[in-house]
């Protein structure tokens, strides 16, 4: 379902043209006139339209549904049932992340080089690499490095392996990292929504995601998981994000069209109320005495569960919605946050890095990062450090590996709760164990079974590149959706 925030409404006006026009863009031209496209206009642009159509957009809403964070309390067939056809994802390929962040993305970067604004194009790289991950982690291989080259006559771009693809991610975000700490040119500032021109933040996002991304193919066809881990461990080394002053995050307001993400789609009922969090997720909380539990989840506002913890499932209710729990103020308030990556990634990395280095062993650097990364994810809330301890003492590390590696992975999905890496996580380690969605609600007989036996491990190919670009998908997917949805991407193989 296509949405309209008038938040990125005038940064995307700024620059709809460069679709078609970058080639007649002229430097010379007074640099404020509203017509004159620069890296001040476009950074906005990118960032606010990645976020509230990405990081906050349909791969979150729907892969959340497969994850179990929440479930969708209509009837079926619908997205938590795991039907996703391919005119479901047009918008997040082509027009979100194609057209209005990768290509302007691509058209900063090479208009920064031009002026000699590095620290523009820093931004530029990160964003691309970063918009491009979601793109090969949802369907796989993809274009890229004939992407963007339609003035060039190359309107059929060939997909590039997703191998490929993460090498070129790590190139983009290592040369990020240097330009970002560059001197000269214009220095970006409050047109960056993020970090308003901080660039040694930019850093640390950037490392983060270098070490974040070579986890991701520590079970890829061909790679070492111990080798993957060091490099990890080496990328957080050199600075990566400590807390939350570093913590990637857009900000809202609560002005109609100008809200939270969240809050648009499952809230206020612009759309619908009917994403909440799930039976599997709230009992998964409630059963651990999980002091996150209040800030990721509200009770129910009315009826026989009121002031009670309830969750839903992929079905149609038997009481009105407002009798079940919704996702929490910290998330969904109309002037909330979105949080881009938490601040407890980087030692959730670290954790499972250390035991991947150490031959799947738990040793104390294990445990050490194990309890820093649980500590920072209830931190962000404001937990009582008693809480925090008792919470700990209550959920000690294990010895045994195979449990060991489960807690760690399990901890990083609550703590990564309606982010799109619990998706990740889960295809690459099998961590957290989830059931399909065909729960009934208490008390009722059975539940709804999904369109598939399994849960979707890919996004199916969109309809647009089906019709224009055909020849160039992977001739192993079917276009056939659900047939495409099970079949894993190359570095879940």
């Amino acid at each position: 379902m296509k949405r309209t925030n008038k938040f990125i409404l005038s940064a995307l006006l700024s620059v709809s043209a460069l679709s078609g026009c970058d080639k007649y863009l002229d430097i010379n031209r007074d640099p404020n006139s509203p017509s004159e496209v620069t890296e001040k206009l476009m950074t906005p642009s990118i960032i606010s339209t990645f976020a509230y159509e990405v990081a906050g957009g349909l791969p979150v809403r729907t892969s959340v549904l497969w994850t179990k964070h929440l479930a969708t309390a209509t009837a079926a067939p619908h997205e938590g049932n795991y039907l996703i056809t391919a005119n479901d994802v047009n918008n997040f390929w082509r027009t979100s992340s194609y057209t209005h962040i990768m290509k302007t993305a691509n058209d900063m970067i090479a208009l920064a080089k031009t002026n000699n604004n590095p620290r523009y194009s820093a931004i530029g790289k990160i964003m691309l690499a970063w918009n491009m991950s979601y793109v090969t982690d949802a369907f796989g291989d993809a274009p890229l490095t004939e992407a963007f080259k339609g003035e060039s006559g190359i309107i059929k771009p060939k997909y590039d392996k997703q191998e490929d693809i993460y090498k070129a991610i790590q190139v983009l975000l290592d040369e990020g990292i240097t330009e970002a700490g560059a001197t000269t040119g214009l220095k970006p500032g409050t047109e960056d929504f993020i970090y308003a021109g901080d660039m040694a933040k930019w850093q640390k996002l950037a490392r983060t995601l270098k070490a974040r991304f070579y986890l991701r193919l520590s079970n890829a066809p061909g790679y070492v998981a111990a080798t993957q881990a060091n490099l990890a461990l080496t990328a957080l080394a050199a600075g990566s994000i400590t807390g939350t002053a570093d913590m990637p995050k857009v900000a809202y307001a609560a002005k109609p069209n100008a809200e939270n993400p969240w809050y648009q789609y499952a809230i206020d009922g612009k759309w619908s109320t009917s994403d909440k969090p799930s039976i599997f997720y709230v009992s998964m909380l409630v059963n651990r005495n999980d002091p996150r539990l209040p800030y990721q989840v509200s009770k129910a506002a009315a009826g026989a569960n009121a002031g009670k913890y309830s969750g839903v499932v992929n079905d149609a209710p038997p009481f009105a919605l407002n009798n079940y729990s919704s996702i929490a103020p910290f998330y969904s308030a109309a002037d909330a946050s979105l949080n881009l990556l938490m601040n407890s990634e980087p030692a959730f990395i670290k954790a499972e890095a250390e035991f991947l280095k150490a031959g799947k062993v738990v040793n104390a650097a294990v445990i050490a990062a194990y309890n820093e990364a649980v500590t920072a994810s209830m931190t962000i809330y404001g937990v009582a450090a008693a809480d925090i301890t008792t919470y700990l003492a209550a959920h000690v590390l294990s010895a045994v590996p195979a449990t060991a590696y489960a807690q760690i992975m399990t901890e990083k999905y609550i703590a990564n709760y309606l982010q799109f890496e619990s998706y990740n996580d889960w295809r690459r380690t099998g961590y957290p164990l989830l059931p399909i969605n065909n729960e009934a609600y208490t008390g009722l007989p059975g539940g709804t079974a999904p369109v598939i036996n399994s849960i979707p491990v890919r996004f199916p190919y969109p309809s647009s590149e089906r019709s224009y670009n055909q020849e160039n998908i992977p001739a192993e997917i079917p276009s056939a959706h659900l047939q495409a949805i099970i079949i894993p991407v190359w570095w879940d193989k």
